[in-house]
């Protein structure tokens, strides 16, 4: 955990199952604060697998130019780049095959925040006091509610409800991106399935319409693990500043990025 300031916070905890955190986040500012990068990725394929696979994913992001142009094509290269990076890993070490990771990642750059998402970790949108799920899930439950086999409900309670059709390193990668407008007072949310497991989105639009994004991320965490916490648990907040304010980062306290796990 890293300190930025009260617009900008992320956390991440083990849980109180799982021996190892293989949850990744990452926060890393563009251009002297004029954008921000926000990723969460969540590892799976065994203990050391799983660490790997969700450390390439933040590796990769915390390194490649953000430049300006199409961020949206650029992010969708990226994960196509270290899906492919994954699989090798896995070709050269039987002992790593069937690792991989979900990655969720959000550029924002003045009013616009631009997204590519694999798996089932999530980007939330809260704007006029309303919640919006940005992200489909890529699991086999979800597709089911898609093709209208499965309600939302049935689906919440489904034995299945977490097994993944897409995730980096897994093959025939299908990277989900797009963008949508963002205003002073609108709030990004990122998080690892650790905290949709256990907590609602009418509870997070609470948590989120109270106080500032530090407080938000520190609320939904305890959430999380006072319901069981049986994973890892990630959460990362941004509050959009006023036009023209770039108040995300306490320069004085931080280098150019941050990722971590707890």
């Amino acid at each position: 955990m890293r300190l930025w300031g009260d617009r900008l916070w992320a956390q991440s905890h083990t849980g109180h199952k799982r021996k190892t955190n293989q949850d990744r986040f990452l926060v890393r500012e563009v251009k002297h604060g004029q954008r921000v990068l926000l990723a969460v990725a969540d590892g799976m394929g065994g203990e050391s697998g799983g660490d790997l696979a969700a450390q390439m994913v933040i590796d990769f992001l915390d390194t490649v130019p953000i430049g300006p142009g199409e961020f949206e094509l650029h992010l969708k290269q990226i994960l196509t780049e270290t899906d492919e990076k994954i699989k090798q890993r896995a070709r050269e070490n039987p002992d790593l095959e069937g690792m991989g990771s979900t990655a969720t990642v959000v550029v924002v750059s003045q009013n616009t925040a631009y997204w590519s998402h694999v798996g089932d970790s999530r980007l939330y949108h809260f704007h006029a006091n309303s919640l919006k799920q940005v992200t489909t899930d890529h699991t086999f439950v979800q597709d089911l509610v898609a093709d209208g086999t499965l309600s939302q409900e049935e689906a919440d309670r489904h034995p299945m409800r977490n097994v993944l059709d897409q995730c980096v390193g897994c093959g025939g990668l299908n990277v989900d991106s797009g963008r949508f407008r963002v205003v002073a007072g609108d709030r990004l949310l990122l998080c690892s399935d650790g905290l949709t497991k256990h907590v609602s989105d009418d509870s997070i639009k609470a948590a989120l319409i109270e106080g500032n994004a530090r407080q938000a991320v520190e609320e939904l965490l305890d959430q999380a693990l006072y319901a069981g916490g049986k994973d890892n648990v990630t959460v990362v907040a941004l509050d959009i500043p006023q036009s023209g304010t770039r108040a995300w980062f306490q320069t004085a306290q931080m280098d150019d990025s941050s990722n971590g796990n707890q």
